[in-house]
C-alpha cells in the first residue's frame, strides 16, 4: 500500500483514533489503512498497561489475527533499528514500537521471548477461552470440535423432535398441529425447524419461558410501521397529491363496480396514507395501483383498477384520467428503491393474530425448545458444536439471570482494553458477548473500546453476522454502557480517485440510499 509522506485530509481524524483514553467506533473502506491504525492504537495502549494481557484485539478469521500479530512483532524488531525519516507515515509507528520496547524493558515482559502474550485472536477462539475457562457455567464440559457445515446436524434435530409425534405426550399436540398447518408436508416441517435452529441466536432468548402474544403482536406492528414509514419518505413527494387524486379516482369507481380490488381501501384519501401500522391495507392498495402481479411497474391500467374507457360510450373525463395515470407510471418506471419498498408492503403480516394462528405460534415456540434441546443432544453425541452454540455458551459463562459470573468480574478486572476489527461481520450473539464484558465500564475508569469496520465490506452472512449491529451502533454511539466517538475514515491509499468514484457510482444501483438497519 502505497502511503503519502505529506498529512491526508483526514490525518486529524487518524490522529485523535490514537487517543487511548477514548472508546471509538470507526468507518474505514478499503484501501484507507485500517490494519495501520489498528496495529499503532494496539502498540499506544501496550506502551501504557502494566500487562500485555490487559489488551484483547479480535478479528473474524485466522488470516487476519496471523497478520496483525505479525506486524506487530515487526513493527517492534524494526523499532530496534535506525528510525526512519520523519515526514514518513512509518515513523509514527516507529515511535509507538519504540515506547513499547522502553515498557518491554522496564517491565520484563520478554516479549520477544513469549510473542504469545500479544492477545490477538479469532472471535471464535475468544469464545473458546471463555468457555475453557468455566466449564459448568458455560455448560458445555469437555470442549467439544467445532463444525465447519453444522447444516446436517440441524436437520438431525429437526427430524428428531418430529419423530416424538407418536410419542403421547405434549409434544406430541404441537407437532400434529404445525404438520396439520403444513398439509402435513413432513420433508418441509423438518426443513423449516432446520432453518430456525441455524438463527436460534435471533429467538431462543425470546421464547425462553414461554411467548406472549402482546409481545409478537407489538414486533409484528414495529416491523410494518418500520416498513411503511420508508416507504412514505421514499415516494416523491412532488407525485403524492397526483397519485392521490388518481387513487380517489380509481377507488370510486371499483366501489361503484362493487369489485374486491385493495385499491378501494384508498378511497376518500386526503394525501398520502401514513407511516404506520394503521394505514397498511391503503399502501397495499397503492401498491396494487402501481405493480402487476410479477412485481414489476405496471405499464398500463385497465378496468380492473378503477379506470374505465375513454370517452366512447365510457365514462366522461375517464380518458383524461387514464393518460394522467400513464405519466404517473412512467415517472415512477425507473425508481428501483420505491419499487422494493412497494414490493415488500405487498408481503407484510397482518399485525394481529387471529385465533388459530396463534395456535400455531403456540405450538411452533415449544416445538423450538425441544428442537434446541435436541440440538445439545446431538452436539454431546458427535462431541461437536457450532460456531454460534460457542457463542452462546461464551455468553452463558459471562452472564446468568441478568447477573455477571464469577468469570464475568474475573475479565472485568483483567480486561483493560478491547479492539475489534471487521466489526460489520458480528453476530448478535458475539454483539451480546461485548455487552457483557464491558458491562459497567464507564468513562474515565481508564478501559477503552474501539471498534473498526466498513459496512460496505460485510460479507459473512453465512455465518449469521449482522451488519444492522455496526450501523446501529454507530448511529447510537454506544455499545452496551460504553460510549463510543464516531470517526470516519475517508482517504483510499489502494486506488486513484477515478477509479474509487467510477466503482461507488457503479454500485449505488445495487446500494441503499441510506442505511438501513
Amino acid at each position: 500500500m502505497n502511503m503519502p509522506t505529506r498529512p491526508v485530509v483526514d490525518h486529524l481524524d487518524r490522529e485523535r483514533a490514537l487517543n487511548i483514553a477514548e472508546s471509538f467506533i470507526v468507518q474505514a473502506p478499503a484501501g484507507s489503512g485500517k490494519t495501520e491504525l489498528l496495529i499503532r492504537r494496539y502498540l499506544g495502549l501496550l506502551a501504557r498497561v502494566e500487562h500485555p494481557e490487559e489488551i484483547v484485539a479480535i478479528t473474524f478469521t485466522n488470516k487476519a489475527a496471523a497478520e496483525m500479530r505479525e506486524r506487530v512483532c515487526r513493527a517492534l524488531v524494526e523499532a530496534r533499528g535506525v528510525p526512519p525519516a520523519e515526514s514518513g507515515h512509518e515513523y509514527k509507528t516507529w515511535q509507538l514500537a519504540q515506547a513499547v520496547l522502553a515498557r518491554n524493558e522496564s517491565r520484563q515482559w520478554h516479549l520477544q521471548e513469549n510473542p504469545g502474550r500479544l492477545r490477538i485472536q479469532t472471535v471464535d477462539s475468544f469464545c473458546a477461552f471463555l468457555t475453557r475457562q468455566m466449564p459448568l457455567l458455560s455448560r458445555l464440559g469437555a470442549q467439544p470440535g467445532t463444525v465447519e457445515d453444522p447444516e446436517p446436524l440441524y436437520r438431525e434435530a429437526a427430524a428428531r423432535t418430529l419423530a416424538q409425534l407418536e410419542a403421547g405426550d405434549t409434544w406430541s399436540g404441537h407437532i400434529a398441529a404445525l404438520l396439520a398447518y403444513l398439509d402435513n408436508d413432513l420433508p418441509r416441517a423438518r426443513d423449516l425447524l432446520a432453518a430456525m435452529l441455524k438463527q436460534r441466536d435471533q429467538w431462543l432468548r425470546h421464547i425462553v419461558g414461554g411467548v406472549q402474544r402482546e409481545n409478537l403482536e407489538g414486533a409484528l406492528r414495529r416491523l410494518v410501521d418500520d416498513s411503511l414509514a420508508g416507504l412514505r419518505r421514499e415516494f416523491p413527494a412532488a407525485l403524492a397529491t397526483e397519485l392521490v387524486t388518481l387513487l380517489n379516482f380509481a377507488a370510486e369507481n371499483l366501489e361503484r363496480g362493487d369489485s374486491p380490488s385493495v385499491i378501494r381501501a384508498c378511497s376518500g384519501l386526503e394525501a398520502l396514507p401514513a407511516g404506520e401500522s394503521a394505514a397498511l391495507p391503503q399502501w397495499q392498495g397503492v401498491a396494487d395501483l402501481l405493480l402487476i402481479k410479477e412485481n414489476k411497474w405496471r405499464k398500463a391500467v385497465t378496468v380492473s383498477q378503477g379506470f374505465p374507457p375513454g370517452e366512447k360510450g365510457g365514462k366522461p373525463g375517464a380518458a383524461a384520467m387514464k393518460d394522467r395515470m400513464q405519466a404517473l407510471l412512467a415517472q415512477l418506471a425507473e425508481n428501483e428503491l420505491l419499487l422494493r419498498r412497494l414490493v415488500e408492503v405487498r408481503h407484510l403480516p397482518p399485525i394481529i393474530y387471529d385465533d388459530r394462528e396463534w395456535e400455531i405460534a403456540e405450538a411452533l415456540s415449544a416445538l423450538l425448545l425441544l428442537a434446541d434441546a435436541e440440538l445439545r443432544v446431538v452436539f454431546s453425541e458427535r462431541n461437536q458444536i457450532d460456531f454460534m452454540g460457542i457463542a452462546m455458551a461464551a455468553n452463558a459463562a459471562l452472564e446468568e439471570e441478568g447477573v455477571p459470573t464469577d468469570l464475568a468480574l474475573h475479565l472485568d478486572y483483567q480486561i483493560q482494553h478491547l479492539l475489534i476489527d471487521e466489526f460489520q461481520d458480528i453476530s448478535i450473539n458475539q454483539y451480546l458477548l461485548l455487552a457483557h464484558l464491558t458491562a459497567g465500564w464507564s468513562a474515565g475508569d481508564g478501559r477503552t473500546l474501539f471498534l473498526v469496520g466498513d459496512p460496505m465490506q460485510s460479507i459473512y452472512r453465512f455465518r449469521e453476522a449482522e451488519v444492522g449491529k455496526f450501523l446501529e451502533t454507530w448511529q447510537r454511539q454506544k455499545l452496551g454502557d460504553v460510549s463510543l466517538t464516531p470517526i470516519n475514515i475517508r482517504v483510499n491509499f489502494r486506488s486513484r480517485a477515478g477509479i474509487v468514484n467510477g466503482v461507488n457510482q457503479a454500485l449505488a444501483q445495487v446500494m441503499p440510499a441510506a442505511p438501513d438497519i
